[in-house]
């Protein structure tokens, strides 16, 4: 089951003239996972994340003013990092099901962005919204196509590209720090890792988009800080675009892994 705040009051702009004070994000009321218990393995918290929330001027052209930037990443901030401790309060999984539904490149892609570094501050999982236009009227687009596709039929690549961020699709233990930088491609993530573990860590890059003249990764041992040997880790990069590896040394417990573009 996945349930979400009310999207009023639980959050709600406060806007002052043409600035405002963050915004409120209240904790979510409920005590328990509705129907479930705390640490339910059935229920996920999820939510959504705009910045035109914030204030009514911030939208007036459908998109996050570029100039309030500063503002909605704060925003952003709030509501995630809220939702993230209501998640850990109820003992299950946070998931942000739906941000963005943008058109036009600067407002997109400053949204888009500010999402997605909140998202991996957080390590949340987290969906776009649209795909494509399919007569959607539950938004402030109208006709205006929110997806990936003009109404022509070409692709949006800016957005595909803010989109495919580089991450980790999977890891060999847990997850404690993830950050993609968007105007180089570089990655930092760290894991702490489980040998008993037998599947690899799969870490997906866009070659197309971040590293069409390849790219560099370093798996070094935090403890140590050294370069992790063969001998000590598993690499299959016969996908590039899904760079597995998978530790074999049972003495080694944390690493961090960064890709670089050539």
């Amino acid at each position: 089951m996945w349930f979400e705040p009310n999207v009023f009051p639980d959050e709600f702009g406060v806007p002052i003239g043409e600035g405002n004070l963050g915004g409120i994000v209240a904790p979510v009321g409920f005590e328990k996972p509705p129907g479930g218990e705390i640490g339910s393995p059935n229920h996920v918290l999820n939510d959504h994340s705009y910045c035109c929330q914030l204030t009514p001027s911030m939208c007036a052209t459908g998109e996050p003013r570029t100039d309030k930037a500063n503002q909605c990443y704060e925003w952003h901030e709030n509501r995630l990092g809220q939702r993230v401790e209501d998640a850990k309060r109820l003992g299950i999984p946070f998931h942000l099901t739906e941000f963005g539904a943008c058109l036009t490149e600067g407002p997109c892609v400053q949204e888009i962005t500010q999402v997605a570094e909140v998202a991996d501050h957080h390590l949340v999982g987290w969906a776009y919204w649209q795909y494509k236009y399919y007569g959607d009227l539950t938004t402030s687009a109208g006709t205006g196509s929110e997806g990936f596709w003009n109404q022509d039929g070409s692709l949006q690549a800016w957005k595909v590209k803010a989109l495919s961020r580089s991450y980790l699709k999977a890891t060999q233990g847990v997850p404690t720090l993830m950050n993609f930088d968007s105007e180089t491609g570089q990655f930092y993530a760290k894991i702490k890792v489980n040998v008993n573990i037998t599947e690899p860590t799969v870490l997906y890059l866009n070659s197309e988009y971040w590293y069409p003249n390849g790219y560099d990764i370093d798996i070094v041992n935090t403890d140590t800080n050294r370069i992790l040997p063969r001998k000590q880790v598993k690499i299959d990069n016969s996908d590039p675009q899904n760079y597995k590896f998978q530790i074999i040394d049972k003495y080694v417990a944390n690493i961090s892994v960064h890709v670089k573009a050539k």
